[in-house]
């Protein structure tokens, strides 16, 4: 069994809730080969470990136009950017 894998997919990609979608099936438990593959082909990828790899730059609309307030790298309290940046995983 590899282990990395393992982590890895219990980590980013729950299977209750990929059940409950119907990503995942009852049979794929613990199977984390068979999650992996349906993730890949899902998604597009050659291996699961793309996911996260890359930073992902977009602009997010909140209700009644009010930003989240979020603490930056500066350690001070302000508004979500307009263009907010998920980076990278790794």
């Amino acid at each position: 069994m590899d282990k990395t894998l393992e982590n890895f997919m219990k980590e980013f990609f729950p299977f209750s809730e990929f059940k409950k979608i119907g990503l995942f099936t009852k049979e794929m438990k613990n199977d984390y080969v068979a999650q992996a593959e349906r993730v890949c082909n899902f998604f597009g990828y050659k291996t699961v470990y793309e996911y996260g790899a890359k930073e992902i730059r977009c602009h997010l609309t909140y209700a009644k136009g009010k930003r989240p307030l979020i603490v930056n790298s500066d350690g001070e309290l302000k508004e979500e950017p307009f263009v907010t940046v998920i980076e990278s995983i790794y």
